[in-house]
């Protein structure tokens, strides 16, 4: 009897954000942290992560992933829906721009970011 074959799950990129100047002009850490973000998305609920997790999970200090949430931030890939406690252990709850959220079409306000001069 043949084995059952698991669906896999999988990160599908726009490519006219990957080659936008909002995304090219990103971090590494924060191109990687928006990978990751992505891994927990659902239609209905905003992607709760902390800066502790992407801290663990990029590999850097707490400063580098507090600097990577605010560059996917002000350049328009993730919007804060609610703030986080630290003390009560509740991280931040994002949305991404980028994607169907409560059954609203994608903001994608990355596209309208533009580099200071």
């Amino acid at each position: 009897m043949a084995a059952k074959l698991k669906k896999k799950a999988y990160i599908a990129q726009d490519v006219d954000m990957i080659r936008s100047a909002a995304y090219l002009d990103l971090s590494g850490n924060a191109v990687k942290l928006l990978i990751l973000m992505q891994t927990h998305w659902r239609m209905y609920e905003p992607i709760a992560y902390s800066i502790s997790e992407a801290q663990k999970r990029i590999g850097c200090c707490r400063g580098k992933a507090h600097e990577a949430f605010r560059e996917l931030e002000s350049h328009g890939f993730i919007k804060l829906m609610l703030e986080g406690h630290f003390s009560k252990q509740l991280a931040r709850k994002w949305r991404l721009t980028f994607r169907e959220f409560n059954d609203h079409k994608p903001s994608d306000e990355w596209r309208n970011w533009q580099p200071e001069n």
